[in-house]
């Protein structure tokens, strides 16, 4: 079920209907809402480079034109949430198809939630999404008001004009859009997948200018799920390109960047040191109580003793064991792993 309270009022563009289908290309100044010092961190950049970093004492996941300091831990993951949630929403209404991937499709994969210590998002598209967003809907900005952002807030969809070079040669430009929170200048990056008709590997290859190829198989059809409590779509191998990317540790390590995964709660939990490494003992001593069992039980049963029958789950055990989300029921067939 979409989210219908996600837009109390309808999305709205600040400078021209959204049902509007008409091309336009905004100058920036039109559409900028904090006219502050810009800290973008323009000087230094090549000019052919259209999305710039933040400078080094502010941070490169912030839109410098947007936001002069860093939000705190709980305020931005806050706002990270409502930005892919008004992201999702966005291409939904416009008839966009768009997925998760890299370290979002990640947080999909431990509790379908960011991930704590990001603090930026990435999506993908297809090369006809990405023209057409060009197309219709560059610099506009959409408007949200909800019960999670009662006084309103604007997210700007951007499109870096070098979208249309296809080459994984354009090292500058590998971010083709990004949907910006026009308050806090948090943002997602969007890359677009290519079909590349000249792959070493033949027919079926897409190519990201980031660097990033998979077999289409690997990626369509995409699932449908659930991040952020808002219907989204992911990778059809999800695994298979997450192994492929971050290896298979980053699916099952549960201590990471000063967190804790915790199995009950399934949240990602900020700990220091000692607890990380109390939970870590408590692991280790289940480990091998697991194990003194396992080998009591074959000595027992090398003595001709009874084993113990197992328990069948009934019907309410068996319904909640079963995994939340899309599962894998096929690995693509066709060769050639997804490359980092």
């Amino acid at each position: 079920m979409r989210l219908s309270w996600l837009l109390s009022l309808p999305a709205v563009l600040s400078l021209a209907s959204a049902v509007a289908i008409e091309k336009r290309d905004a100058d920036f100044l039109s559409v900028r809402t904090k006219m502050h010092k810009d800290m973008s961190g323009r000087r230094g950049d090549p000019k052919d480079k259209y999305f710039r970093k933040s400078r080094k004492l502010f941070h490169p996941h912030y839109d410098g034109r947007f936001a002069d300091h860093q939000l705190g831990y709980r305020e931005r993951k806050q706002a990270l949430s409502n930005l892919i949630q008004t992201y999702l929403a966005t291409m939904s209404d416009i008839g966009v198809e768009t997925w998760l991937m890299h370290g979002t499709l990640l947080g999909w994969w431990w509790n379908r939630k960011i991930l704590p210590w990001d603090s930026d998002s990435d999506v993908q598209v297809s090369e006809p999404s990405i023209q057409y967003l060009a197309s219709y809907y560059n610099m506009s900005v959409f408007h949200y008001k909800t019960p999670r952002i009662p006084e309103g807030r604007d997210y700007m969809l951007e499109i870096n004009p070098h979208y249309a070079n296809r080459e994984q040669t354009d090292k500058l430009n590998v971010i083709d859009a990004r949907w910006v929170d026009t308050t806090s200048g948090l943002f997602i990056d969007i890359t677009t997948a290519r079909y590349n008709l000249t792959h070493p590997s033949g027919e079926g290859m897409l190519s990201c200018k980031d660097g990033h190829e998979y077999r289409d198989t690997y990626i369509f059809p995409l699932r449908d799920t659930f991040f952020e409590g808002t219907p989204a779509k992911i990778p059809f191998a999800y695994k298979e390109v997450l192994e492929a990317e971050y290896k298979k540790k980053a699916l099952t390590l549960l201590d990471y960047e000063g967190h804790h995964f915790d199995e009950d709660k399934l949240e990602w939990v900020p700990v220091n040191k000692k607890y990380i490494a109390d939970a870590k003992k408590k692991a280790e001593e289940k480990k091998k109580e697991k194990l003194a069992e396992d080998k009591k039980a074959e000595e027992q049963k090398a003595l001709g003793a009874p084993e113990k029958q197992n328990q069948q789950p009934n019907s309410n055990q068996a319904e909640s064991t079963k995994l939340d989300g899309p599962q894998v029921v096929k690995k693509p067939t066709n060769a050639g792993a997804p490359k980092n």
